[in-house]
């Protein structure tokens, strides 16, 4: 079972299960978006959020003023979704992703493209190739912000390595055990990864409870 059918089997139980839905948007994001369009106003710019779980951040997003689109590998997360979008919602721009990785939208079409804390659950081939897709549908100029799991996060800390870059979780997460995760070690591997987008900006956040550590790469890219 190739890495992507792996994950996308786990969190289609995390959501059919009702777990994870959470009902605000992440702190970070939030704070990043203001700071990047604080004399912007994003009215109606075409935004995918890839891989919007729960649609916390989603929701946010479409408040602001951007014109949202999502896709998901969870059927469960879309219905929990739309749920929450509203009935004068268009449910065809939430749209499930399968193993194929056909992104199912057109090419140049979108303005701003957010993948937040979901890009580092891919084997390592599999992330090239969504990266590359997701490059292929920003407009010239389009804007690129993801995050990836520093080696300080706890999803990588209680995973084993199996190659490079490659980890499994190893059940001290509870119902994550057995997804395939992507660790990086620093700014130079990021570089290497994300070099399909230009103009490239890193940095990071991190919070800090007992000994549970979130820690994560946010970037910045253009194409």
């Amino acid at each position: 079972m190739s890495a992507f059918q792996t994950n996308a089997n786990i969190w289609s139980e995390i959501y059919n299960a009702g777990q994870n839905n959470l009902s605000y948007p992440n702190e970070n994001l939030v704070r990043y978006f203001h700071y990047l369009f604080a004399n912007k106003k994003p009215d109606n710019l075409k935004l995918l959020d890839y891989g919007f779980g729960s649609g916390s951040n989603l929701m946010h997003l479409t408040k602001i003023g951007f014109d949202v689109y999502g896709l998901e590998v969870s059927s469960a997360a879309i219905e929990m979704t739309l749920g929450k979008m509203g009935p004068e919602f268009d449910t065809e721009k939430l749209l499930l992703l399968d193993d194929s990785l056909d992104l199912r939208f057109p090419g140049n079409f979108f303005d701003v493209i957010v993948a937040w804390q979901v890009l580092y659950y891919n084997s390592f081939d599999s992330l090239l190739d969504v990266l590359g897709r997701l490059s292929a549908l920003l407009k010239p100029g389009g804007i690129f912000i993801g995050t990836m799991a520093r080696n300080e996060d706890y999803s990588i800390v209680n995973s084993d390595a199996i190659s490079k870059y490659e980890r499994i979780s190893n059940g001290k997460l509870g119902n994550q055990k057995g997804s395939r995760i992507i660790s990086v070690s620093g700014e130079e591997d990021i570089k290497f990864i994300f070099k399909v987008f230009q103009n490239l900006e890193i940095g990071y956040f991190e919070t800090k409870l007992k000994d549970i550590v979130g820690s994560h790469w946010i970037i910045y890219g253009e194409k």
